[in-house]
């Protein structure tokens, strides 16, 4: 490669074999071609390094790097340890991106002189739709009200760092947190806290990124790993009192109450659909779940009464006044629900 890529795609990639030539192939076919494809391998087993060595000599922007089984959040630290490039795209090895992704994200966020600019996604499981990369509607937020956003979970800013383009500058000492999930909310919200309070965040329409839904992921199936939802939505609350703006304390609240929510169901759910791996773990879930019904009676009234909160949440606060066991029974019976 001559010239120096102007951005640098970071892949992290486990044991995602059947999946990588789909998401290689949309890299290759991007209408920007000044890149560099950073293919983090992390201790892959089931022939993901043979596929990514054909890439290597496909395609000189593919590099491969590997290192031992750490976790995503180690690979992509590593990717950016090693990027080159002036703006960073994260993409999941799993999924794919329209051809026209980058392209329209670098050109907004180079005319608007943003730091951070996300375009929407679509969900799928076989098959990606093919869809017009036209921008018809388009924001830009204050770091302030971004986190609001993001922290609410209203829909134009997830935490995920896929879908989204970030100047290097921004990015490049803030590392993601090794051996937990949710990193990615515990991450972007670091990177939002670290903007200048003058610039934007860029949001447009497009929907550009596929994300796959997979059966069987970590994040849907339970494990104790789930629980690391807990202390980052905390550490969110904590950060967030810290910078002493109410309105962002109002949010993180409503997202810890999102969290308690999800473990409280989760919980629920396996304490009567598999009683044996409930009462076998390490973890003493009675108190977990315990904790989880105080948090959301301490935060149900102000959530309620907050019009920035979506109505899936309202809709859990007022079951959850129906008491415990109608609110795990129902609650846990509608989150399976699409």
């Amino acid at each position: 490669m001559k010239d120096r890529p102007v951005i640098s795609v970071i892949i992290p990639i486990y044991n995602t074999y059947q999946y990588l030539n789909e998401c290689f192939l949309s890299v290759e076919a991007q209408s920007f071609k000044n890149i560099e494809v950073l293919m983090i391998d992390d201790g892959s087993t089931d022939g993901s390094i043979e596929i990514c060595k054909k890439w290597i000599n496909k395609d000189e922007r593919f590099i491969l790097i590997r290192k031992k089984n750490e976790g995503p959040s180690s690979a992509r630290n590593l990717g950016l340890n090693r990027a080159k490039g002036d703006f960073i795209a994260f993409i999941d090895s799993d999924d794919v991106i329209h051809p026209h992704y980058l392209k329209t994200l670098v050109d907004i966020i180079i005319k608007k002189e943003y730091l951070i600019v996300v375009c929407d996604f679509l969900r799928f499981k076989k098959n990606y739709p093919l869809v017009s990369s036209h921008v018809r509607n388009f924001y830009h937020y204050i770091p302030s009200e971004a986190i609001k956003i993001m922290l609410y979970q209203n829909g134009r800013i997830n935490s995920a760092p896929w879908g989204k383009l970030f100047r290097k500058d921004l990015i490049k000492d803030i590392w993601f947190k090794n051996g937990i999930i949710y990193e990615d909310l515990e991450w972007l919200s670091r990177v939002m806290y670290k903007m200048p309070k003058s610039k934007r965040i860029g949001i447009c329409d497009a929907k550009l990124y596929f994300y796959r839904i997979r059966e069987g992921s970590l994040i849907n199936t339970f494990s104790n790993k789930r629980l690391d939802v807990l202390d980052v939505s905390k550490e969110i609350e904590c950060n967030a009192l810290n910078i002493g703006d109410y309105g962002i304390i109002r949010a993180a609240r409503d997202r810890v109450l999102s969290a308690n929510f999800e473990i409280y169901l989760a919980l629920y759910d396996l304490k009567y659909k598999n009683r044996e791996l409930y009462n076998s773990s390490v973890y003493n879930y009675d108190e977990t779940i315990k904790g989880c019904w105080n948090q959301i009676k301490k935060l149900r009234l102000k959530s309620l009464l907050n019009f920035h909160v979506r109505n899936k949440n309202k809709l859990g606060i007022l079951l959850s006044y129906f008491g415990p066991r109608i609110f795990g029974y129902i609650g846990s019976k509608m989150s399976h629900l699409k």
